[in-house]
Parts: C-alpha cells; structure tokens; sequence
C-alpha cells in the first residue's frame, strides 16, 4: 500500500508551479503594468498577492512544517481575495495554487480532492480571464498528470474514491496552444513537448525542445526547465 501511495503521490496532480515562484519580479512578468503601477500607488498589497507571497515562503521553506503552514495561510488569503472580489480571476488561480501545493505532503484521499479543486478553482480563473497563459498553463498541466495515470491507478481511484474528472492529452495539448498564442514561453513549450512524447510524437515533441532552447527565460524558474528541454533533447533524439 505504501508503494501504491507513492505513485499516486508522484502521479495524481500536484501543481506546486515553482516555475512561477522566485523574486518579485515574476508578478512584474505576468501582471499587466497598468495592476502594478495602481497596486504601488495606493500603497495596498491585494489579498491574491498576499496569497502568492505565502505560497513563495512554503515553497522556499526546508521546513516541513513551516511550507504548510503558509500553503495554508496562502489558501485562506486566496479564499479571502474571491469573497472580497469574485470578479478577479488571481484570486482563484492562486488558491488552485495553494491547494495544489498542499497535495504533496497528504494522503492519498486528500489528494484526490484536492486534484478536483484544483481543477474547479483554476476553470473558474480562466472563466474569468480566458487568455491568461499561466492559467492555461496550469489547467494543462492538471490534464496531463491526470491523463498520464496508469489504467490499474485510475481504476483503483475510481473504485476507492469515486474518480478523478476527465483529462486528455488532446486537452492538455489544445491549452498549451493558447498559452503559446497569448505569450510563448519557455514552460510553455517545455510542457507541450512532454505532451507529445506521451502521446507518442517523438518529432513533435523534439521540435518543441528546440523551440524551447531560443526562448528566452521569462522568470527565474524557466532557467531550469530550459536545461530540462536540453538533457530531454539528448535523450530523446
């Protein structure tokens, strides 16, 4: 059983979204200029990124104890921003965050909600703001870490826990399209090529690595999925 835990852990989504995490410079890449300049001129730090602040802390923290505890407090104040303002989609893209964070350190039932609250929270983030990248990005990732389940797992979810909601490769592929529309990125090509090596596109999926290599690094943590795409460049050639 502890082994079947372990895989589920590795397996069942997990979005902790380091890529997003590192200085305050990752807000400036993603937020409009417009946000940030009101946010700096009324000396008021919004709920949602008060939010991110606490899931940087949890997601630079050593200290188990002390990374859930502000995964917790970043869930609570992202909870607050939606009550505050329903209309703004970082408050739910934040929280998606924060849960998907928590779900590595739980077990197995616990992580199956939270896969699904994800989902919901982030689906609600892009009702909002339909083009945001990072969202795409994050709701794509849910689908290819679901999808990517083995047949005996997601029968043993079913069967125990009532299942996870549907995911498809073929959705995950079609997100990551839009998130490259709306701003290419080096995640972004990154994670479409693990898409395509799933679903067996072996010249797809390279090409994609390649793509990802004249990229340039948008925030901090993209340095380290470029050197990802090179090592799988090599060992997937």
């Amino acid at each position: 059983m502890k082994s079947l835990h372990m895989l589920l852990l590795s397996a069942v989504l997990s979005i902790t979204l380091s890529f997003l995490a590192g200085t305050t410079a990752v807000w400036g890449v993603i937020q409009p200029a417009s946000y940030r300049v009101t946010a700096v001129k009324t000396q008021e730090i919004p709920l949602w990124r008060k939010a991110y602040d606490q899931y940087e802390l949890g997601r630079t923290s050593s200290d188990p104890r002390n990374k859930s505890a502000h995964f917790r407090r970043a869930e609570a104040l992202a909870q607050q921003a939606i009550k505050a303002d329903p209309r703004n989609d970082e408050g739910y893209k934040w929280l998606a965050v924060a849960l998907g964070a928590q779900a590595e350190d739980v077990n197995v039932r616990e992580q199956i909600r939270l896969s699904r609250q994800v989902k919901e929270n982030i689906e609600k983030a892009l009702a909002l703001d339909p083009d945001d990248d990072i969202s795409l990005l994050v709701l794509s990732r849910w689908h290819y870490k679901v999808a990517s389940l083995q047949p005996w797992t997601r029968a043993f979810v079913r069967f125990v826990y009532g299942g996870l909601p549907p995911a498809s490769l073929e959705k995950a592929e079609s997100l990551l399209l839009r998130a490259i529309a709306t701003k290419d990125r080096i995640s972004h090509r990154y994670s479409l090529a693990k898409v395509y090596h799933a679903m067996g596109r072996r010249e797809a999926a390279l090409a994609q690595l390649r793509q990802a290599l004249k990229l340039p690094v948008t925030f901090p943590e993209e340095a380290e999925d470029r050197e990802k795409a090179r090592k799988k460049l090599v060992n997937w050639d």
